[in-house]
């Protein structure tokens, strides 16, 4: 699989574009429009160095080359949504997801959904077998939707720092 790999979305006027590193400054206006979770996440608004992380972090024994950022646009190229996630993490056979984002302006309209019905979809063509994430636990909307999902909570981990804040984070599974 290379970092271009992307994968249908069952919504119109939308698409899928894989991202890497050197594409990070095209997301800072997504992080701005997305800043009521990272200042959630954080403590302080995005800046770039915010969305730079996204691609230079990667979980124990991880590297770029298991490191996938899709972005979702529109028609016109505007990022308007951002999946990330890391292969074979925590175990071979699982991705994690590290982070899903929609602008603030364009919640509530099936995007997220359709973004991860697409990743899901493309996951099981790839043999992937699970798929896990955490969730701030304070973050109740986030909490709802991968649940909503099928994803069912696994433990509580933390604290963990991010940023100028610390959180509990609530780790969900979910078979494929």
């Amino acid at each position: 699989m290379d970092k271009a790999t992307t994968f249908p979305i069952p919504l119109s006027g939308y698409e899928i574009e894989g991202l890497t590193g050197i594409d990070a400054p095209r997301l800072v206006a997504l992080y701005r429009a997305c800043s009521d979770y990272i200042v959630l996440e954080r403590g302080q608004p995005p800046d770039a160095a915010s969305v730079d992380e996204e691609f230079e972090n990667f979980p124990p024994n991880r590297t770029e080359a298991d490191k996938f950022v899709f972005g979702l646009k529109t028609a016109d190229g505007e990022f308007v949504g951002l999946l990330a996630c890391d292969r074979d993490y925590p175990r071979a056979g699982c991705w994690w997801i590290s982070l899903l984002m929609i602008d603030k302006a364009c919640r509530g309209r099936g995007l997220a959904r359709a973004l991860c019905d697409g990743f899901f979809i493309w996951l099981k063509s790839q043999h992937v077998q699970r798929v896990e994430l955490g969730v701030l636990v304070e973050n109740k909307q986030a909490l709802r939707f991968w649940q909503v999902r099928g994803f069912e909570p696994i433990r509580i981990a933390g604290p963990v720092s991010i940023g100028a804040k610390q959180h509990m984070i609530q780790v969900f599974g979910r078979s494929l």
